[in-house]
């Protein structure tokens, strides 16, 4: 295994290359000294799989190391990570993995990690990860067992019990799974809530992904949903990613929602029922979302971005909330706190129902900016923090700017603002710019665009800023 497989929130790479099967069983007994280090009272680990075509042997590698390290294992079946997650608050059981690589092509594979009702993550990561190096294990004179309680029938009914009052509605909805884990879920949650007008989009689990990748927030891998939504039949149209821990809505004329926008409304119906709520928001949010949080009068976190450290800011500031641009949601109000794609469209069904509003009349909300989309240049990685700290420095030395440096910088002046941070999953550096006007935008991507420049030829710069 490379050490390139562990990363900020999870292990993951291609298989074959950086991501080994036939070391799976090794780095199974370090994650178990692992769990068994942190907390000498775990004794059974519940594991799910998405339905990458690699999944069934990694997981034959996973659970044998598990066993031999004396834990025991509950398989909750192919499935996608919310419900892995789901487990974790309903089984019996001390720690999950869920083997998948979320929206990354086919490719690819890994773990998500949990002790308790917690992410591994950061630099507990990269403790397994020298477990792994050292051959280090548990040493146990008990094998343990394996037994299979599959967890989505209990999901569905927990989903269709408190969602009761959704039952037989009317919404006209398209839903793309994208060939991936949601397959799993979504028509027998269509069934459950007896939705005659929803209907399931790419819904075979395929681990080839034939018609496109499950990554929502990347328009081409919506066609399929655009072209369903312009037809004038559908209210609203939802996107899964691979493993359903994020959702994407799509307008009946064919406009991908950003999270940030979406998350606004969230925030809104949480603000109704409890004034004054935390809500926890990532550094690359629009400053539109933080007008209306303060128009609402919400306890506003602003959080790198990550959501494991997001799940972190929630539980540290006891907030009921919290969101990414990138469409990962968290709802500890009437649920678990984790990111739930398929809980979040739900929650989209609700408070479209409740208000009575389509989709487009609840985001005029919104404030108007001008924003660019998500930028990401390439970057190695010995470079990223040399040129984030040259962006800080260069801003610092302006008049009426305001600095946010918990996630790369984030510079804010009188007509408008950009950020620039080290992407944690990629040698990228991403970025976004924002402004009320569209000559603001244009000003507060040549201010960046110039820093850059040091770094980058212009006609790059010029590719992806104009």
């Amino acid at each position: 295994m490379r050490d390139a497989i562990f990363r900020e929130y999870d292990i993951r790479g291609i298989v074959g290359t950086d991501f080994l099967v036939e070391e799976v069983y090794d780095l199974a007994r370090a994650i178990s000294l692992y769990f068994k280090t942190q907390a000498p009272s775990t004794s059974v680990v519940a594991v799910g799989m998405d339905g990458r075509l690699h999944s069934p042997a990694i997981k034959e590698q996973l659970v044998k190391g598990l066993n031999d390290s004396g834990l025991d294992v509950v398989f909750v079946g192919v499935c996608p990570s919310p419900a892995l997650y789901f487990s974790l608050f309903t089984m019996p059981v001390d720690a999950g993995i869920m083997i998948t690589a979320s929206h990354n092509p086919k490719e690819y594979n890994g773990f998500k990690i949990l002790l308790g009702k917690n992410n591994v993550w950061g630099s507990e990561l990269k403790v397994i990860r020298d477990y792994y190096k050292e051959k280090k294990s548990v040493d146990s004179t008990r094998r343990g067992a394996l037994c299979e309680k599959l967890v989505i029938p209990s999901y569905i009914s927990w989903l269709a019990d408190h969602f009761s009052h959704l039952k037989n509605m009317n919404i006209k909805a398209i839903i793309d799974c994208g060939n991936a884990a949601g397959g799993t879920v979504v028509p027998l949650l269509i069934e459950a809530m007896n939705w005659k007008f929803v209907d399931p989009l790419c819904s075979d689990v395929d681990g080839n992904y034939p018609n496109h990748e499950a990554d929502p927030c990347v328009e081409k891998n919506m066609q399929d949903v655009k072209e369903r939504m312009l037809t004038g039949v559908y209210d609203v149209g939802i996107g899964l990613d691979g493993d359903c821990d994020r959702m994407v809505p799509m307008t009946p004329s064919g406009y991908l929602v950003p999270g940030d926008k979406l998350f606004a409304l969230y925030s809104q119906d949480v603000l109704q029922k409890h004034p004054g709520a935390g809500i926890v928001v990532d550094i690359k949010s629009s400053s539109g979302l933080l007008e209306l949080l303060e128009q609402w009068k919400a306890q506003v976190t602003i959080s790198p971005s990550g959501h494991a450290i997001i799940k972190d800011r929630m539980k540290k500031y006891n907030a009921l909330l919290a969101g990414e641009l990138s469409c990962h949601f968290f709802f500890a109000d009437s649920y678990f706190g984790y990111d739930d794609g398929i809980y979040a469209f739900m929650r989209l069904f609700d408070i479209m129902q409740k208000t009575g509003k389509s989709l487009e009349e609840l985001l005029i909300v919104f404030p108007q900016k001008f924003s660019s989309i998500e930028i990401r240049l390439t970057c190695a990685e010995n470079k990223k923090q040399e040129i984030i700290h040259e962006i800080a420095q260069a801003f610092s030395k302006l008049p009426d700017v305001t600095l946010i440096t918990v996630d790369g910088v984030r510079a804010s002046l009188p007509y408008g603002w950009g950020i620039v941070r080290a992407s944690n999953t990629q040698d990228v550096l991403s970025m976004r710019f924002e402004s009320d006007s569209p000559e603001g935008l244009a000003l507060i991507k040549k201010d960046f665009a110039t820093i850059l420049s040091r770094y980058y030829n212009n006609a790059l710069l010029q590719q992806h800023f104009n």
